[in-house]
C-alpha cells in the first residue's frame, strides 16, 4: 500500500533537511528532491485524520494541526526560501509529488529566485467609518435636513444625488488616507498588494513584500506610524513566508494558499493574536 505525503512547502534546495524537524502527528519532515528544488513532506501515520471529516480547522485537532503546519514552515524560513503549501494539502505518494513537482518547476523556480532573502508582513488601518461619514454629511449640511420641492421626484433625484456626493467623499477621504500609509512604507517594500474597505471599519489589510536586511527598519517604521495622533489605529503582524506572492501559471489551487485566508477560518486564531502587533527584536 503506497504512503500518504502531507506536504508542506517547495523549498530552494535538493538537500536533505538537516536536523531533526517533526510535523503532523509528530512524523519526521524530510525532502523530496526534484532537480535544484525539494518538497518539505512527512508521511501520514493514520490516513483518518486527514479525512475531510475533520478538516474543520476553527477548533480541536485539526487546529493543532494547522499550527505545527505553520511551525514547520516557519522553521523552514530560517534555512530556505519556501513556497507554502495550503494546509492539509495531501498527495497519494511520492510518485504525485514528483508529477506535481515537474509540471510546476518553472513555475516554482521563477517564484524561489523573486521570493529569495524576503519577507512578508502584514499592516491593517481601522478608522472610525461610522464617524467619517457623519462628519461628511454635517460638512454638507445634511444634519439640516434637504430643502423641500415640491416635485416628489425631483425630490428623490436630490436625495439620490446626496447620497452619492457622501458616498464620492467617502470613498476619496479613504483614498487620502490609505496613500499616506502605502506612502510612507514604500521606500522598504519591493512589492505590495492592497485591500481597502472590507468592511465599514476596516479601511486598509496591506500586505509587503520586504527584503530581510530591511526587517527592522520596517518595523521601526510601523512603531513611529503607531504611535502617531490621529483617528487610525494599526496592527501588525510578521514575518511570515510570501504568502501572498506566489505566482503560478496556471495556479494550483487546490495545492497553494494565503496564510490569511487560514487564518480568517479560525486556523490558529490564539496564534494569531500572540503575534498580532509583535515586533520581534
Amino acid at each position: 500500500m503506497t504512503m500518504k505525503i502531507y506536504a508542506y512547502a517547495v523549498i530552494d534546495s535538493s538537500d536533505k533537511i538537516k536536523g531533526p524537524l517533526s510535523g503532523t502527528e509528530g512524523a519526521g519532515i524530510y525532502s523530496i528532491p526534484y532537480r535544484d528544488v525539494g518538497i518539505a513532506a512527512s508521511d501520514i501515520i493514520d490516513e483518518c485524520l486527514f479525512s475531510s471529516a475533520v478538516k474543520d480547522i476553527g477548533a480541536g485537532p485539526a487546529k493543532d494541526r494547522a499550527l505545527t503546519h505553520e511551525k514547520v514552515i516557519e522553521s523552514l524560513m530560517e534555512n530556505f526560501t519556501v513556497l507554502p503549501f495550503r494546509c492539509f494539502t495531501v498527495f497519494n505518494g511520492k510518485e504525485d509529488v514528483l508529477s506535481m513537482a515537474e509540471k510546476y518547476y518553472s513555475g516554482f523556480k521563477d517564484n524561489l529566485e523573486r521570493l529569495y532573502n524576503k519577507l512578508e508582513f502584514g499592516i491593517k488601518v481601522i478608522w472610525p467609518g461610522d464617524i467619517i461619514r457623519e462628519r461628511i454629511m454635517r460638512s454638507r449640511g445634511k444634519n439640516n435636513g434637504l430643502t423641500s420641492i415640491s416635485s416628489p421626484v425631483k425630490n428623490f433625484v436630490k436625495e439620490k444625488l446626496e447620497r452619492y456626493n457622501i458616498d464620492k467623499e467617502f470613498e476619496e477621504e479613504a483614498d487620502r488616507c490609505i496613500e499616506a500609509v502605502d506612502d510612507l512604507f514604500s521606500r522598504f517594500y519591493v512589492e505590495k498588494k492592497l485591500e481597502r474597505l472590507k468592511t465599514n471599519k476596516l479601511l486598509l489589510s496591506a500586505f509587503y513584500l520586504v527584503d530581510k536586511e530591511k526587517e527592522d527598519d520596517f518595523k521601526r517604521l510601523f512603531e513611529e506610524l503607531k504611535n502617531s495622533p490621529g483617528d487610525l489605529k494599526y496592527l501588525f503582524s510578521g514575518p511570515w513566508p510570501p504568502y501572498n506572492f506566489i505566482h503560478l501559471t496556471p495556479y494550483p489551487e487546490k495545492v497553494f494558499g494565503a496564510a490569511q485566508e487560514m487564518f480568517d477560518k479560525g486556523a490558529s486564531a490564539q496564534r494569531v493574536e500572540r503575534r498580532l502587533m509583535r515586533l520581534r527584536p
